[in-house]
């Protein structure tokens, strides 16, 4: 007899099917006529089940659940994670509209899939539930097992009873740190979420995206240094001796403090009700907003005694005084000078030069025109904008070289220089706590998300920069 590829669907969705295969893998469907001859004998298929069967008006109601999952390798339970979509797309700048460089992966920048934010929220929503604070808000068990998953399989950075790990492999170990306050486990998370948070400050920075980040996984203190050139004389020969190389200062200290901040997020109570999605969305986001405001300001104007020096506080650099001081209004002149300032060698587009104003500044310098003190109808036009004024004033490029803004610097200092020679160091692991009190909170029935990094920096060659203090203020 022949046996119809209806009857083969009856056959494996009722438990029935051999596993038979050919020598190429595929399914031998010859093995099942044995089969339908051996049911047929013992009565299980008569001559109308058969009829009903290749015309498809019982297949609805014969299956039988218990024999289609006691077939081991045929049937599987989806893991919760797979509800969700793993693609991630490159992330441009919010201003650039380029794409930006992960520093820490060397790798294009990529925005969070919607299974990071997931986990994400879900983790964030067990720190909430473990605090304490938020005893009316239950977890969903598809959210237990998102975190359960994260445990097991991603890998995790932190500090574990005082010691950093860079990371962590995922593992039962983890799933006790994470439960048990008492491990000393606190202060750790998974590392995509790590990344997550990095990810909107770069998207978004003015400044941060161009500096020169590195990791870091332990001390309060990066011991650095730089190495100046050696000297060369000429004129060597016969009977003449070559003057001395005086090492004195050749090789100078360049060290940086590693210091706390925090970033801290009002969240509604109601808010953590709603899906791990959700939550991880909007809170990385807001806390990568955050981030982005406030790393770009210690990198310009840092004070380097409570935070990471920034580029105007540095000693040493040259400065080129304006030409009408304090009072302007800036020339073009002032700008140039500042441009030349900077030794050619550091002008190569890979060391990132660029200007650094806040937006006051940036804007005068688009008032600077052809014949400033002309008679009405003279030529108006912005210099630095000569050929479309509208896309002049929008790109933010200065003589050709793109201009950060950064409004928390006074008017009357504006700096030039390589960006990739300022560094900023990272310990990778973040601190995640709930913190709750306060009558304006609990009357807001809100409470705060507070996430702590801990970061160094300092620009490391002070030749590649040069700076105007006495703009017009």
């Amino acid at each position: 007899m022949i046996v119809s590829k209806q009857l083969r669907e009856w056959l494996i969705a009722n438990g029935h099917s051999p596993d038979v295969k050919k020598p190429n893998g595929m399914p031998d469907h010859a093995a099942h006529k044995p089969v339908v001859e051996k049911l047929i004998l013992d009565g299980t298929l008569t001559a109308e089940k058969i009829v009903q069967i290749i015309k498809g008006e019982t297949m609805s109601t014969t299956v039988d659940p218990s024999a289609v999952f006691a077939r081991p390798g045929h049937v599987r339970v989806k893991d919760t994670s797979e509800a969700f979509s793993t693609k991630r797309a490159v992330g441009l700048h919010t201003k650039t509209g380029q794409q930006v460089l992960n520093p820490l992966s060397r790798k294009p920048c990529e925005l969070p899939s919607e299974l990071d934010h997931a986990k994400t929220g879900a983790f964030l929503k067990h720190l909430a539930a473990k605090s304490g604070l938020f005893g009316s808000v239950s977890i969903p068990e598809h959210e237990k097992a998102l975190l359960a998953e994260s445990c097991e399989q991603d890998n995790w950075s932190g500090t574990v009873n005082g010691e950093h790990y860079d990371s962590i492999a995922g593992g039962t170990h983890i799933k006790a740190l994470v439960d048990d306050a008492a491990s000393g486990g606190v202060e750790i998370v998974p590392f995509f979420m790590d990344a997550n948070f990095v990810t909107f400050p770069l998207l978004s920075g003015e400044l941060l995206p161009f500096v020169d980040m590195v990791s870091i996984h332990k001390g309060r203190r990066i011991m650095g240094g730089s190495i100046g050139n050696p000297t060369l004389a000429w004129g060597q020969a016969d009977d003449i001796e070559v003057g001395l190389f005086d090492t004195a200062n050749l090789v100078m200290p360049l060290d940086s403090t590693v210091f706390g901040c925090a970033v801290s997020v009002r969240v509604g109570r109601d808010f953590l009700s709603d899906s791990a999605g959700d939550v991880g969305a909007t809170l990385t986001q807001n806390v990568g907003q955050r981030m982005a405001a406030e790393l770009d300001r210690v990198i310009s104007v840092g004070n380097g005694a409570t935070e990471p020096q920034g580029i105007l506080t540095a000693a040493g650099m040259l400065v080129a005084p304006s030409d009408n001081g304090l009072v302007g209004p800036p020339t073009l002149d002032d700008y140039t000078s500042l441009f030349f300032s900077v030794g050619k060698q550091y002008r190569s587009p890979n060391l990132k030069p660029r200007f650094l104003s806040n937006d006051t500044s940036y804007m005068r310098s688009r008032q600077i025109a052809v014949d400033p003190l002309g008679p009405a109808g003279v030529n108006q036009l912005p210099v630095l904008a000569p050929l479309n004024a509208n896309q002049g004033f929008n790109d933010y490029v200065t003589l050709g070289s793109p201009h950060s803004v950064q409004n928390t610097i006074g008017n009357s200092s504006i700096a030039f220089g390589c960006f990739s020679k300022y560094r900023l160091y990272k310990r990778l692991g973040l601190e995640v706590q709930w913190v709750n009190g306060g009558e304006t909170l609990a009357r807001r029935n809100e409470v705060l998300l507070v996430v702590r990094g801990r970061y160094a920096g300092r620009l490391m060659d002070v030749n590649a920069f040069a700076r105007c203090n006495d703009s017009q203020a």
